[in-house]
């Protein structure tokens, strides 16, 4: 529990400080908030922090301090790399703060933010979306308890987060989602990765086991044609499928006979076999549903995030929890560092050691090297 804000019953006076893409969509939503007046947005493009402001009819800043001095409670959607100095100058006035993902682009900065958060009593919430999925809700809700998840993220190339690679930029989604899954430890990391753009990895593959005897592979790419975001967990309770760009959840659960061991096609004629291949469908009791809610993920972030500023109560994806993930981060990016691509120790390795390709894959590329 943290400190509670003075004049509950008023609405609470918010700020947000970076209005890029995200950020501008976070201000088109708290301007219509029940109980949140959106009082101004800051940006160091002057230009687009008025724009922003003329549509949310609040007021525009080009410094964040001079926004921060009329609020009670501060959004930072700024690039990940100014997230630390943003949310500090915000946790040093007493001000609630809610920090974009990731919550910083290291464990040691997230630590400083988490500590300074606990000592002023306020709260810091990271922006991990995902967790206000209606489809991750639901498979929450379920009795699975994962023994194997894979997950995958990929999306189109958009210009956008290049101060950090494809672990903080995409993955940190779902290792945000596995840790909430699991809190036990983390005893391995296993992870390669190939920087494809230049700069920081573009790639990644990463998987984890875990104290409780998880295993998780997650793999996300930034610059695939095809988009994807889904995860799959399987349990002795059957399995779980999560579509969250469709926002959907499919369960398939073992029937008894299955569960229990009573089947042993080893020991079955071939007829028994054939009658068992037609009778499988029944054995597996599915269910396919459309999770829907009443607010998008973002308003629901920011409810949260409203309520939680209010009353003093944890927000639903805490500082911790946002530290915590960015520390796994960093643990694959090291494991992704020391990769062998060939085996070799003296041999290429890290995210821009992948080896010369041998040649074309397709006909067209042949005749371009031709």
């Amino acid at each position: 529990m943290h400190k509670q804000l003075k004049n509950s019953g008023e609405p609470l006076r918010l700020g947000i400080v970076g209005v890029g893409h995200l950020g501008k969509e976070h201000a088109r939503i708290a301007s219509g908030l029940s109980g949140v007046k959106l009082v101004g947005v800051a940006d160091p493009n002057r230009a687009q922090a008025e724009a922003v402001a003329a549509k949310c009819n609040c007021e525009g800043f080009e410094n964040p301090s001079e926004l921060m001095d009329l609020v009670d409670a501060v959004v930072v959607v700024t690039p990940t790399r100014f997230h630390h100095a943003v949310a500090m100058e915000s946790l040093k006035r007493g001000l609630p703060t809610l920090v974009e993902k990731p919550i910083t682009p290291t464990a040691r900065e997230a630590r400083e933010l988490e500590q300074a958060a606990e000592l002023a009593g306020v709260c810091l919430q990271v922006g991990h979306i995902e967790r206000f999925n209606p489809a991750y809700e639901a498979a929450r809700q379920t009795s699975l308890v994962p023994r194997y998840i894979r997950a995958e993220r990929a999306g189109k190339f958009t210009g956008r987060s290049l101060d950090v690679g494809v672990v903080l930029d995409l993955m940190i989604h779902d290792l945000d989602l596995v840790l909430d899954w699991d809190p036990s430890e983390v005893v391995s990391v296993e992870a390669f990765g190939a920087a494809i753009l230049g700069g920081h990895e573009d790639i990644a593959q990463a998987r984890l086991r875990f104290q409780s005897g998880l295993i998780a592979d997650i793999s996300s790419c930034r610059m695939s044609p095809i988009p994807a975001r889904q995860m799959v967990a399987m349990g002795s309770e059957g399995v779980v499928k999560i579509d969250f760009a469709g926002k959907k959840v499919e369960l398939i659960q073992p029937s008894q006979a299955l569960a229990s061991g009573m089947i042993d096609a080893t020991r079955m004629t071939p007829l028994a076999l054939q009658a068992l291949q037609q009778e499988m469908a029944g054995h597996l009791e599915q269910t396919d549903k459309t999770c829907e809610s009443q607010h998008d993920q973002l308003t629901r972030e920011l409810m949260d995030f409203a309520q939680a500023a209010r009353t003093g109560k944890s927000p639903r994806v805490t500082g911790t929890d946002g530290r915590r993930v960015v520390e796994l981060a960093e643990r694959i990016l090291e494991a992704m560092a020391a990769h062998r691509w060939t085996g070799r120790v003296d041999g290429p390795h890290g995210i821009k050691g992948l080896p010369a390709p041998r040649g074309p894959l397709v006909a067209s590329a042949r005749r371009a090297a031709a």
